[in-house]
């Protein structure tokens, strides 16, 4: 009888091999990148540039599928998601991530930057960077870049100019509590609504206006539903890029380490071009007929300190005299 042991090393190896190649494949970590905005936004060109960076850098163990335009949920929706391992990566506005995080809505409070340079400082500054530290502290989950998402402006179907323009009109807002504070400071009525059906609300004049930056505007088509824009600035806002707990933690040190520098690399060059787009954008919609003028700033903010502190809306007593402090 022939012996049995070459089969037996023969199945072995086999089992080893197979083994190995099962473990390889294990490695190789697969992430939804999820978030709101449009395929030709700069976000997205971001979070693809972003993707394929991480690929690379990761030899192929790190892959990142970009789903936009609400495919995946609302923003409102990816705190929960990332919670939950069912998105692994998203753009999360400021003033949503600080329902989970009060001391993050400093950056959302009407009028709390001067303009785009003290908006700048902030971004590079140590005050940020704690928010960002007390929020990963808080959620588990890790935010790793904050992005200049653009100053949110006012479009309207009838002329506005000062606050008593806004008393009673049917504004939409995000439901975030900064956002809401906007309209209810200006005895304005705020409408919260999915994000894809604002086009639809705006047709129908069941919503009158909206405040959203211009990019946001001209890439939803806004301008086809609105004939006004007030250039109000009155919140510079900001995108968090967020990564899961889980995902978070399937990586390796060196991959964590990796993935961080890309993000924040790439972010930068999105700040850019999100400042650059906004002249560009500023322009686009007079060529498409609307009307744009430029706000008196400072009655919108008398009326909106007076009815609000940033503390009531969870700022951290002496974080607003710091971010202050920085347009110096």
């Amino acid at each position: 009888m022939k012996s049995l042991l070459p089969r037996r090393r023969a199945g072995l190896l086999f089992c080893m091999a197979f083994a190995a190649v099962a473990v390889a494949h294990a490695q190789v970590l697969q992430f939804k990148w999820g978030h709101v905005y449009e395929p030709a936004s700069i976000f997205h060109q971001q979070a693809e540039l972003a993707a394929r960076k991480i690929a690379e850098q990761s030899e192929g163990k790190i892959k990142i599928e970009v789903v936009p335009s609400s495919k995946l949920g609302q923003e409102g929706d990816f705190p929960l998601m990332l919670a939950n391992d069912s998105v692994q990566i998203a753009y999360v506005g400021q003033a949503t991530l600080a329902e989970g995080y009060p001391p993050l809505s400093l950056g959302s409070y009407p009028f709390a930057f001067k303009d785009l340079d003290h908006m700048r400082k902030y971004l590079a500054s140590p005050l940020l960077a704690e928010l960002m530290k007390g929020y990963n502290e808080k959620s588990g989950n890790r935010m790793v870049a904050s992005v200049y998402y653009g100053a949110r402006q006012v479009t309207s179907a009838k002329p506005l100019a000062r606050p008593e323009d806004f008393r009673d009109l049917r504004l939409y807002v995000p439901a975030a509590a900064a956002y809401q504070l906007f309209a209810t400071a200006l005895d304005a009525k705020p409408v919260t609504l999915p994000f894809m059906s604002l086009y639809g609300s705006l047709k129908k004049n069941e919503v009158e206006a909206q405040e959203n930056p211009l990019d946001i505007v001209k890439s939803k088509k806004l301008f086809e539903v609105q004939k006004y824009v007030l250039l109000t600035a009155h919140v510079y806002d900001t995108l968090g890029i967020v990564i899961g707990k889980a995902a978070w933690g399937r990586m390796t040190p060196q991959q964590q380490a990796m993935v961080e520098k890309v993000l924040a690399e790439t972010a930068k060059w999105t700040n850019v071009g999100v400042i650059a787009g906004e002249l560009e954008d500023e322009k686009f919609l007079r060529d498409k007929g609307m009307t744009v003028t430029q706000a008196n700033r400072q009655p919108f903010l008398e009326r909106v300190v007076k009815r609000s502190t940033p503390e009531q809306l969870g700022a951290r007593p002496g974080d607003y005299a710091r971010l202050q402090a920085l347009a110096n």
